[in-house]
């Protein structure tokens, strides 16, 4: 093979990996301009779209249009998709991505049926520590259970004395509302807002923050 023949093998090659990067920026880019824009109709063509799901797989446009309609707070259709994808062989890695979204997606709903439908399928893609938060989180917002108060107290005290972090605060906020919620299943409302109040600062812009402004008042 002469040093010309090489040289031009490797153009090519370069040539075919970077033509399919091109395109998906290309796409991707249109997709963003017009959510921005408030084009939902449009961003949702590209996302439907034949060529978006060639070019990206479809693994990407349901976990894509899945974010979309959570985002919009439309549980119809995250209900559809999280549904199909229940059955859809995933890796571990998009497994955990897509369920652990959904998950927290219709606890904040309340939806046992889901909510367990998809702890199920997130089993086996969990550690140990994930999985003992995520039985946890069920047992206290779907079953209303005051079953671990001891635990996340334990946990409180170990999130504490971690370095300061950017997301220290939410999970602080987030064991609190678990110890409110617990003791006001216990009907001790002077533990339950205690802990409430605690966790309303630590979450403050989130949308758990409503949720617990509404059981304050």
């Amino acid at each position: 093979m002469t040093k010309e023949l090489a040289a031009t093998i490797v153009v090519l090659c370069m040539v075919a990996l970077a033509v399919p990067m091109f395109i998906r920026t290309f796409i991707w880019n249109r997709f963003l301009k017009h959510l921005k824009a408030g084009h939902d109709e449009e961003a949702l063509k590209i996302l439907n779209s034949g060529y978006y799901k060639v070019m990206f797989g479809d693994y990407n446009r349901k976990w894509n249009l899945m974010r979309y309609y959570i985002s919009r707070d439309n549980t119809e259709v995250v209900k559809d998709l999280t549904g199909k994808l229940l059955y859809d062989s995933l890796s571990p890695q998009q497994a955990y991505q897509v369920f652990s979204n959904a998950y927290f997606y219709f606890l904040s709903q309340r939806d046992q049926e889901m909510t367990a439908k998809i702890l199920e399928r997130l089993e086996p893609v969990l550690d140990e520590e994930s999985r003992e938060q995520f039985h946890m989180l069920y047992r206290v917002m779907i079953e209303k259970k005051s079953d671990d108060i001891e635990r996340v107290h334990e946990l409180l005290e170990q999130k504490e004395k971690e370095k300061q972090s950017y997301s220290k605060s939410s999970q602080l906020g987030m064991l609190q509302y678990l110890l409110g919620m617990q003791y006001g299943y216990l009907n001790d409302k002077k533990e339950a807002e205690k802990w409430l109040k605690k966790a309303k600062t630590n979450v403050k812009g989130s949308p758990l923050e409503k949720e617990i402004k509404k059981i304050l008042h």
